[in-house]
């Protein structure tokens, strides 16, 4: 029988070969802490990234492939550092991911949402916005702004982000769930579960529009068969969802505070904020920062609309528009002061929506402000125009089929078109309130009509 032996060379290569094999490379690091992370297991994984990246060369961003796994490995870290409570330590290894990779979606995602739950709103919408960015079609960082701006009581901005998702993803069943939320919170219960159920039609037993629903219900009518059905339903779904204690509690009768739907709470003199947000606005146009610099301008605007001094809100917004020209957010907030003003100024707010929807042609509450200042001004074809583009961009909007068919009917005159929007509206909106009108409406308009 022969017997191999190892020759000097060949024993060297085996040694370099189990060697190579065997070393703990960043890559491999990086793979064993996923595993560690998915196990449950931050601690482990914390201290293989930690040595991964010691591991790679002192400038990765001189190679695009080593700033995209430093960036990878910051951002694990990150993820790592937050699982075990590390808070300060998870923001900057996010920081540090960002740095290294600054066109990488994940990292941005995770630091926004992270400012967020710490109450740094300014900081964290822009990260988001910066994600959202990147990845035109992905929603998830405006669901996170959204879902923050709901907690705080900023409705409207919610409501706007809700209908940016929306319209980036029409099936976006999560959008539709925030906009039934804020239309609860604002004590719009029909509308509020219209939105839900076309959650449930763009996804079939969604977790959230269930218990909403349910939480509706109950809310407007206590614990009926009804609600008691959703809630029941929910746990068939989602029997560990984030909700299933709650949903238990309430079957057995229990009352729940909603803290998920609080009332906003009005900030102690709104006059005084607004001022205080406009002087940060003004702070980070000072340094070069106009994205800091519009989101405390919306803040001040916001905060001057809730005051009682309407020629600080009339400054604000003139200085505003002066600032910010080419910013939808802003226009419309200004648009909005010039048709709520006493005397109403809607050929001021027709102007500033014009520019508006030349900026952003497909927001939805441009549209029907639009609509509205045109109406205003007896100008009925861009009213018309902006109302049945809103009816196509937002099918579940109630007050687009029905201001579109109230303007067909008067001062129009056109019959048919009228009572046609009229039925469409009865048979989508059954239980809005203003469903019981229309059969009124269409007697009168086919007695009227010639």
């Amino acid at each position: 029988m022969n017997t191999v032996r190892a020759t000097p060379l060949l024993a060297l290569c085996l040694c370099l070969l189990a060697a190579g094999c065997g070393r703990r490379t960043p890559d491999r690091l990086l793979q064993a802490a996923v595993r560690d992370l998915e196990a449950g297991r931050p601690a482990a994984a914390a201290g293989k990234l930690q040595e991964a990246l010691s591991a790679l060369p002192a400038e990765p961003s001189a190679d695009p492939a080593a700033a995209a796994l430093a960036g990878d490995l910051w951002n694990r870290l990150g993820l790592a550092r937050l699982a075990l409570g590390q808070t300060n330590e998870a923001a900057a290894a996010f920081a540090s991911a960002i740095e290294a990779a600054p066109s990488a979606y994940e990292p941005l995602c995770n630091a926004g949402s992270l400012a967020l739950e710490r109450g740094d709103t300014t900081a964290g919408v822009r990260l988001l916005r910066q994600a959202t960015d990147l990845v035109p079609t992905d929603t998830r960082a405006l669901l996170l702004i959204g879902d923050h701006m709901t907690r705080i009581g900023r409705l409207d901005q919610a409501k706007r982000v809700y209908f940016e998702a929306r319209k980036r993803d029409p099936r976006c069943a999560a959008a539709a769930v925030g906009l039934g939320r804020a239309a609860m919170l604002e004590g719009h219960l029909p509308q509020a579960e219209n939105h839900f159920m076309a959650a449930l039609e763009m996804q079939k037993d969604y977790p959230p529009a269930l218990y909403n629903l349910g939480v509706l219900h109950s809310t407007a009518d206590g614990l009926t068969d009804q609600a008691a059905g959703y809630f029941r339903q929910y746990l068939a779904v989602a029997p560990n969802g984030p909700r299933a204690a709650a949903a238990t509690a309430r079957l057995g009768g229990e009352t729940i505070p909603q803290d998920s739907f609080r009332p906003p709470v009005a900030a102690p003199s709104p006059d005084r904020q607004a001022g205080l947000q406009w002087h940060q606005a003004q702070e980070a146009l000072a340094r070069g920062d106009r994205e800091a610099a519009a989101l405390c301008a919306l803040r001040a605007l916001e905060a001057a609309r809730n005051g009682n001094n309407p020629s600080q809100r009339a400054e604000i917004v003139n200085r505003a528009l002066d600032n910010f020209p080419d910013n939808p957010s802003i226009l419309l907030e200004a648009a909005e002061y010039h048709l709520s003003a006493s005397p109403s100024r809607p050929s001021d707010a027709l102007q500033i929506l014009s520019r508006a929807r030349s900026l952003d042609p497909d927001n939805p509450l441009v549209l029907l402000n639009l609509s509205r200042a045109a109406a205003a001004l007896d100008e009925c074809d861009t009213a018309v125009i902006s109302l049945r583009r809103l009816v196509e961009l937002e099918p579940d909007n109630p007050d687009a089929r029905w201001e579109l068919a109230t303007l067909y009917g008067d001062p129009l005159g056109m019959t048919s078109k009228a009572i046609a929007v009229y039925r469409e509206f009865e048979h989508r909106f059954p239980s809005d309130p203003r469903a019981s009108q229309v059969p009124a409406l269409i007697a009168a308009l086919e007695a009227d009509a010639p």
